[in-house]
């Protein structure tokens, strides 16, 4: 798939900013080098100070829901179902928003929806519909540990132990269970029994829909409470309401694994989510025990830097993101930007608000995606092992045309 080919088909003929209009983009400076990045839209930032908001202003002690400040622009990215196809999205360390329909009712709670990054980087399956997508390859990524890692599994290797919409993979119902599965780098399977020592990992819930395992740790982070900020007031509630509002239900068991975190060969328990991945370092400090993976960064590395590609494979192409059209800017909005924290700028690059893009038809792979759980905005926690470093989703140059003609994306049969 060339860069051309990253939209979906079936839309004739579509004016990004007629569609967007009243949404905030905070679009990087053409000529800056590093900038820190706007919200793309007040209800980003809404969702993003519920959570996150007190770990940045320290006063809360947890990991984060998203991270620190957005890792990119607001960007337009294809989505069948929203008007014209194409919704506005942001990246973060741990997530991605969607606003799939910017004419929908700001006060429903997913108004903001979260993605199902895991099951497209364990498919390779890029979803651009509900039960449309672009089939590629999937992901040779670390799910966890430093950026590179060896030791941990990557989301390729998960494969044949998690559901996805190449097939289901469940589990019978082990309540009172402790974990001691555990997984490699290359996906192979086994068990240590001296991790039955490990407090905080006998089995809590079974998800009946999704039919997966939870451990106690896991259990408890998805339903913990603690301070959060809404309207410019800090309080208390339920960080994820429901349990799986963040995370999506729980698509993998848990696994033992290894991984090098912050240079150090370090324990790791791990447990796929639709939207996220959980992870447990009992050797961490006990509010950061429990952490969101670093999905955002992976995904975003696999679908737009050519990340992730396995030995053997034909390589992951590069795509150029499409940035949200400026000047569409809401009524005394300023698109705040995350506190303290500098991002690279995308280089010179613009794009025209009048730009039209025109998308011919094409045939698409139809599937059954995973049940059980809607499109919902997340909060998350904070990195696991160390991140890829500020600054590593650099935006290609390139300068956008008024009249942009995208063919048809390549699709294959599903396996």
């Amino acid at each position: 798939m060339n860069t051309k080919q990253r939209m979906l088909a079936g839309v004739t003929a579509l004016t990004l900013p007629a569609m967007f209009a009243g949404i905030l983009v905070s679009q990087a400076a053409p000529s800056a080098q590093t900038q820190t990045f706007g919200f793309a839209h007040p209800a980003f930032q809404r969702v993003w100070e519920r959570t996150d908001l007190p770990v940045a202003a320290h006063q809360a002690n947890r990991s984060w829901y998203w991270g620190p400040a957005a890792d990119s622009p607001g960007l337009i990215e294809a989505n069948r179902e929203s008007p014209g196809g194409f919704r506005l999205v942001q990246y973060f360390d741990k997530s991605r928003m969607e606003l799939n329909d910017p004419s929908g009712n700001p006060n429903d709670p997913f108004y903001v929806t979260n993605g199902l990054l895991t099951v497209e980087l364990v498919s390779g399956r890029q979803q651009v519909g509900t039960s449309t997508y672009i089939t590629r390859t999937a992901a040779c990524i670390a799910v966890t540990g430093d950026n590179g890692d060896v030791d941990a599994p990557t989301y390729q290797a998960m494969q044949q132990v998690t559901n996805t919409t190449l097939g289901d993979h469940t589990m019978a119902d082990h309540m009172g269970q402790v974990v001691t599965a555990t997984i490699n780098h290359t996906g192979t399977v086994g068990s240590d029994p001296g991790m039955a020592s490990m407090t905080g990992t006998k089995i809590a819930y079974y998800d009946s829909v999704t039919k997966h395992n939870i451990p106690q740790v896991f259990w408890d982070f998805l339903n913990s409470k603690g301070t959060v900020s809404v309207n410019g007031q800090m309080g208390t509630a339920q960080l994820s309401d429901p349990w799986f509002y963040a995370s999506g239900r729980p698509i993998s068991e848990a696994y033992w694994t290894k991984a090098t975190i912050a240079g150090k060969a370090t324990q790791v328990m791990v447990q796929l989510y639709e939207r996220r991945a959980l992870t447990y370092v009992p050797t961490n400090t006990p509010a950061f025990q429990v952490e969101m993976a670093n999905i955002g960064q992976h995904y975003y590395g696999w679908r737009y830097m050519g990340q992730g590609t396995c030995a053997g494979a034909t390589p992951q192409p590069t795509v150029q993101p499409t940035f949200a059209p400026t000047g569409t800017v809401v009524p005394g909005g300023t698109g705040t930007p995350g506190p303290g924290v500098t991002r690279t700028a995308a280089p010179s690059s613009t794009v025209n608000p009048s730009m039209t893009i025109v998308v011919p038809s094409a045939t698409v792979v139809p599937a059954t995606i995973v049940t059980g759980t809607p499109k919902v905005p997340s909060p998350p926690p904070t990195n696991v092992g160390t991140p890829l470093p500020i600054g590593t989703h650099p935006v290609p140059t390139t300068t956008a045309q008024p009249s942009l003609t995208i063919p048809p994306p390549v699709t294959q049969p599903v396996p």
